[in-house]
């Protein structure tokens, strides 16, 4: 996942094929003439809703320093009047010692009592691009707060809520990972739940139209692709399953949103469905190497030692946070804590 700060809300959809699929197929060439709605087979029920289950989090370089920051305020939200049990007399620090300033004793007890981490737990982080993994204990992180990227000092005085609470890093810890940590997630608990097998990235191939598997559209869903025409559609397979991908252009010929299925590799049934559309704060992210060998968005694999698989990468979003989706019948989908104020 290029979990960029543009980020992954999913929107589930099924459809029908049309008997116009046989003449694709004769053509062996997608038809783009044809609307999304013309090729649904029926209407089916909602799925689950999604849920949360653990709480991830993202880590960003502070500046050229060698420090980088882990922000928990997305748990420890703070608001503009002033709550002196969470931020210090910012006026006392000062205009410019206060864009990023340690905790003492008493705010960071507050900090932590406030997210229930104790001293004892620990911060685990992995960048599962390049598979490095690293762990520190609470007890030897400093707590900081650090002005957020739409403020500066200009904004003087400050607000409590222009403020990021998180942790400190040293970069020479994070040696090896990503650039600016943009493949790096987050937890801080007492035990580590990222497994250690490597993710791998989604090697997309192209193909017929009549190879991506059929599934009904939802109702709420069927708006969503009014006037759009299917585009192109790709595979990928692994042992455990098969993902499809299907291309939706608009009037332009522009990608307005892709459907994702995962099928079992075995069985054949479609485990999880997703569409990612363009809106307001989100677009369909490029497949792998679309953009070169280095662009990739698209992950799987076995991130979590307690929980299924999973699938994520395929949105930019300006509002919100990126999501991972569990490839298992609960539809379960986890939203990064990336602490995003656009």
């Amino acid at each position: 996942m290029n979990f960029k700060v543009s980020t992954l809300l999913s929107i589930s959809f099924l459809f029908l094929l049309s008997c116009n699929n046989k003449k694709e197929t004769e053509n062996n060439k997608p038809n783009l003439t044809k609307t999304a709605a013309a090729q649904n087979d029926s209407i089916q029920p909602e799925e689950g809703t999604r849920k949360e289950s653990i709480n991830l989090f993202t880590i960003i370089p502070k500046d050229s320093s060698d420090v980088a920051f882990v922000s928990l305020s997305d748990i420890y939200p703070v608001n503009d009047e002033k709550d002196t049990l969470a931020l210090p007399n910012i006026e006392k620090i000062g205009k410019y010692n206060a864009v990023y300033f340690t905790f003492d004793k008493i705010h960071r007890k507050r900090f932590l009592t406030k997210t229930n981490i104790s001293e004892t737990d620990s911060v685990f982080i992995i960048d599962y691009a390049k598979n490095k993994h690293v762990s520190f204990a609470v007890k030897n992180l400093k707590t900081a707060a650090m002005l957020d990227g739409y403020s500066s000092p200009e904004d003087w005085p400050y607000q409590q809520y222009d403020f990021m609470i998180g942790f400190e890093i040293s970069k020479k810890h994070l040696n090896g990972f990503s650039e600016y940590y943009r493949d790096a997630l987050v937890y801080v608990g007492k035990e580590n739940p990222f497994s250690k097998e490597p993710l791998k990235a989604i090697a997309w191939k192209k193909i017929a139209q009549k190879d991506y598997p059929s599934k009904a559209i939802k109702i709420q869903d069927r708006t969503l692709l009014k006037g759009k025409v299917a585009g192109n559609t790709y595979s990928y397979k692994t042992e455990s399953y098969q993902y499809f991908s299907q291309d939706y252009l608009d009037s332009n010929k522009t990608i307005y949103g892709r459907r994702l299925l995962v099928v079992d590799s075995k069985t054949k049934d479609i485990i999880i469905e997703k569409l990612y559309t363009q809106s307001e704060g989100t677009s369909p992210a490029p497949l792998n190497y679309e953009e070169g060998d280095d662009a990739i968005n698209q992950w799987t694999g076995k991130l979590f030692k307690n929980k299924p698989q999973v699938i994520f990468g395929f949105e930019y979003m300006s509002f919100g946070c990126p999501g991972i989706s569990i490839i298992n019948k609960s539809n379960e989908e986890i939203y990064l804590q990336c602490d995003n104020r656009h």
